[in-house]
């Protein structure tokens, strides 16, 4: 009798030992880097080309939700929600030459992926830099960029 009341522990130990391997996998676990970059003309083409570069390479597009939040759809291949708070910017217009010039840096957070970007999570700091000319008139002529990157993370489980 005396056998088996030392066994069961002696089991137990066994079995939390071999568990434990299983759940440290399901912890989230660093993959890498992701970039985005997206150019968008200020006429013509306000929705450029989104292009995700990294552990996932894709093209697509920024669906703008509000100020601080935006949805990259990569179309049949998923989407992320993106939110983004800004910490710093500045803006230089020149009267007497009609143009300006804009920066903005911050940070950002995805989740909520779809399709190739499910269970991926990220953060990292965004840059948006704008120039434009004949901006005195209705129609200025320019591009604004937007440059983000970070890490991203596979989510295993959990």
């Amino acid at each position: 009798m005396r056998l088996r009341y030392g066994l069961i522990p002696l089991g137990m130990a066994a079995a939390l030992i071999v568990a434990l391997p299983t759940g440290a996998l399901a912890a989230p676990s660093k993959v890498g880097t992701e970039s985005f970059t997206l150019t968008q003309d200020l006429n013509g083409n306000p929705v450029g080309p989104l292009v995700a570069s990294g552990v996932i390479n894709d093209t697509g597009h920024d669906i703008v939700l509000g100020p601080n939040e935006d949805t990259f759809d990569f179309g049949a291949n998923g989407a992320i929600t993106v939110f983004h708070s800004p910490l710093h910017d500045s803006m230089h217009f020149n009267k007497s030459k009609c143009t300006f010039g804009f920066t903005e840096k911050g940070t950002y957070v995805f989740a909520n992926g779809t399709g190739e970007w499910t269970n991926y999570s990220g953060s990292g700091s965004y840059r948006v830099t704008g120039t434009a000319t004949d901006a005195c008139g209705p129609s200025p002529v320019g591009t604004v960029t937007i440059t983000a990157t970070g890490p991203i993370t596979l989510n295993t489980g959990g």
